[in-house]
């Protein structure tokens, strides 16, 4: 069995000029992230590995969260993961070494959401909020995950913890 868990970044700021991919976190987004960080405390979740988008706002709201992984979790950037649709997201899971049994993917929307749909086969129930959580566990390997191949185990958003 595997586990996924699948956050869309943390709420981004659009008060300067800077390009898309450079914008940083909001305030409120820096409150979310640090709310975020006690609930994987507090609920265990520890992936092994970290895929996240190499957008500033991701590597914020990773950087804000860090406190509540795990301190050995490997951490990958990758612009892989940046302005890409699920199915780049499953290819880029797809290739995940087995042995890693839990990764956690820090990206953006529509991807993630659409991920989501695919792999459960129904939508999450809400709207996929900035720096929302979904877990999704499947019985398969990585190289097998696919289409209706997981099921959601959790949903939880930033503001249903503040």
């Amino acid at each position: 069995m595997v586990t996924l868990h699948l956050l869309r970044h943390a709420k981004s700021s659009w008060d300067g000029d800077e390009p898309d991919h450079q914008r940083p976190l909001s305030r409120r987004g820096e409150r979310a992230a640090a709310a975020m960080a006690v609930y994987f405390r507090q609920f265990g979740i520890a992936p092994s590995l970290i895929l996240c988008s190499d957008a500033r706002r991701t590597r914020d709201t990773l950087a804000a969260m860090r406190t509540g992984l795990p301190d050995d979790a490997t951490v990958t950037l990758t612009r892989a993961l940046y302005e890409v649709g699920a199915s780049e997201i499953l290819q880029t899971l797809n290739q995940t070494p087995e042995t890693h049994r839990s990764v956690m993917v820090i990206g953006h929307n529509p991807g993630l959401e659409d991920l989501v749909l695919s792999l459960v086969g129904d939508p999450v129930g809400a709207k996929f909020a900035t720096g929302a959580l979904a877990t999704l566990e499947s019985d398969t390997g990585w190289a097998d995950l696919g289409p209706r191949a997981a099921r959601l185990v959790r949903f939880v958003t930033p503001k249903e913890l503040v």
